[in-house]
Formats: C-alpha cells, sequence, structure tokens
C-alpha cells in the first residue's frame, strides 16, 4: 500500500469528480493553516480546575477548624477558669456549627475536587451520629 499525503488525495478526489474545484481549494486551505494553539482552549478548564481545587481545599480547612477551634476554645475556658465555673458551650457550638455550614456549601460548589468530596462526607456523616445520638 503507498502512502499518500492529504494533498495528494484531495487532489485525487478533485480529479474522481467526486468534490468540486471550490470545496478543494477550502479544504486545502484549512489543511494549510497552522493548527491553533491549545493553551487558549485548555486554559478556562485548566483555571477552573484549579480554583475548584483550591476552594476544596478552603472547604476541607474550614472543615478542621469548625471541629478543632471550638474544642480548643473550650479546654482552654476549663484549664482556665475555677474549679466551679463552667464554660458556656453555646457559642462555642454555634461558632462551629457556622464553620461547618460554610464548609459544607463551598465543598458543594467545588464538589469536583477530593478536598470538598472529602468535607461534603465528612460533614454528613458527623450531622448524620449527632442526629443519631442526641435524639
Amino acid at each position: 500500500m503507498k502512502n499518500v499525503s492529504s494533498e495528494e488525495e484531495l487532489l485525487q478526489l478533485r480529479n474522481e469528480g467526486k468534490i468540486s474545484d471550490a470545496e478543494y481549494q477550502d479544504l486545502l486551505a484549512t489543511m494549510r493553516k497552522p493548527p491553533p494553539n491549545g493553551d487558549e482552549d485548555a486554559a478556562p478548564e485548566t483555571d477552573k480546575a484549579k480554583s475548584k481545587r483550591k476552594l476544596g481545599k478552603i472547604a476541607f480547612a474550614l472543615m478542621l477548624t469548625g471541629i478543632i477551634l471550638p474544642a480548643f476554645f473550650y479546654f482552654m475556658i476549663e484549664l482556665l477558669s475555677g474549679p466551679n465555673i463552667r464554660p458556656a458551650i453555646g457559642p462555642l457550638f454555634f461558632l462551629g456549627v457556622a464553620f461547618e455550614i460554610a464548609a459544607f456549601v463551598m465543598g458543594i460548589i467545588a464538589w469536583p475536587d477530593v478536598f470538598a468530596k472529602a468535607t461534603v462526607i465528612t460533614i454528613s456523616v458527623i450531622v448524620v451520629l449527632v442526629l443519631l445520638f442526641t435524639a
């Protein structure tokens, strides 16, 4: 089998009458044009993936903050207060809930990212466990 170039193949199609001269000229001009840079088309997708990744990491950090920060504050207040004074847990609970809600929303927005999925699944499990053990 003979190796035939695309231009030769086009010329053969024109000579056989399968395409007109105008079609031949259009196709030849299209073939001779240099291909566009792939960077222009890939850039928006890459930027979108990077922004989802960043948002997923932020959501994950917020989730961890919502778990660790209220517990840290509670134990610090417990250690610094006197033996007969109990720290109020309400404000710390709502601080944790606010962080978790923000992390959950960001995780839903950045769902394709692994960190976002981990955040949403972890928060969902925490909510289910809290409902099971407190209700």
